[in-house]
């Protein structure tokens, strides 16, 4: 039982189809970059990991709301009750650009993560290691930057309790993110919908989630509890979204190429303007 693991795992969470349609529009989207008001596009931080902006606005193919919902019915399944979206992203990484971390508590009680698998996420191609029965515990950690904490197994002497995680395509898992965990190498290319789940207790605040009404199905609109904190909690109680001001220091050359190409195609036919 989760309550006890920690962890859940739903095999073909969403048919082929659905996934063929998300890959399809992820390799258009990744194509288009952000530039002055264009917002259906996606954000690379470096050459092999790319972030997917806004993606319930701008998939198109498949509603995504529909699927976060579907989602938080396996929450509902393992007893995870009164949760709300709190966070989400979808995101493309290819040879390990977003280096595998040492096993680690995120140091967040009250949060649940969600992964469904698009490409990859099997065995050596950025599938989930995780501690069963870890998320009820304290540890003497080390603090990283962002918040999580690293964890010696060693020295607890859960060397040989980590599970490698068996999952496929169309995967969902579903885990406690105060229990210890870490990614495996991603030696293709990995491609997830990655969502967080809040239960209105955690010291850490809520997420803001950008959504579009447009996707709000007669289904939806009978189950917004999945959106909609149960709390009392003012906008000034959420996390704000966080925005880059600045590039990434590793953006690819390619996206200078398009700025530039571009600038260029405005400056020429601002000139053409001028002559006629």
């Amino acid at each position: 039982m989760f309550k006890d693991t920690g962890i859940s795992h739903t095999k073909n969470f969403i048919s082929d189809d659905i996934k063929d349609s998300l890959n399809e529009e992820i390799d258009e989207l990744s194509k288009n970059y952000l530039i002055n008001g264009l917002t259906r596009a996606s954000t690379w931080i470096n050459h092999n990991l790319c972030y997917i902006n806004d993606p319930i606005v701008n998939f198109n193919s498949v509603n995504l709301l529909e699927i976060i919902f579907k989602a938080h019915q396996e929450l509902v399944k393992v007893n995870l009750n009164n949760y709300t979206l709190s966070f989400i992203r979808v995101f493309i990484e290819k040879k390990n650009s977003a280096p595998n971390a040492k096993i680690h508590t995120d140091n967040k009680p009250g949060i649940i993560r969600v992964l469904i698998y698009l490409k990859g996420g099997d065995k050596d191609n950025g599938n989930l290691n995780y501690i069963k029965g870890t998320h009820n515990s304290v540890y003497k950690q080390t603090i990283h930057k962002n918040g999580s904490a690293f964890v010696n197994p060693d020295e607890l002497d859960l060397e040989d309790k980590i599970t490698s995680m068996d999952t496929k395509e169309g995967d969902l898992i579903l885990f406690d993110i105060n229990g210890l965990h870490s990614k495996n190498p991603v030696k293709k290319e990995r491609r997830v919908i990655y969502l967080e789940f809040h239960d209105g207790k955690s010291d850490n605040k809520m997420g803001k989630v950008i959504l579009d009404n447009s996707k709000f199905t007669k289904n939806i609109m009978k189950n917004l509890d999945f959106l909609l904190s149960n709390n009392n909690t003012s906008h000034k109680d959420y996390e704000n979204i966080k925005y880059q001001h600045h590039l990434p220091p590793q953006t690819p050359l390619r996206i200078f190429n398009y700025y530039f190409k571009i600038f260029c195609k405005l400056i020429v036919n601002r000139i053409k303007g001028k002559i006629k």
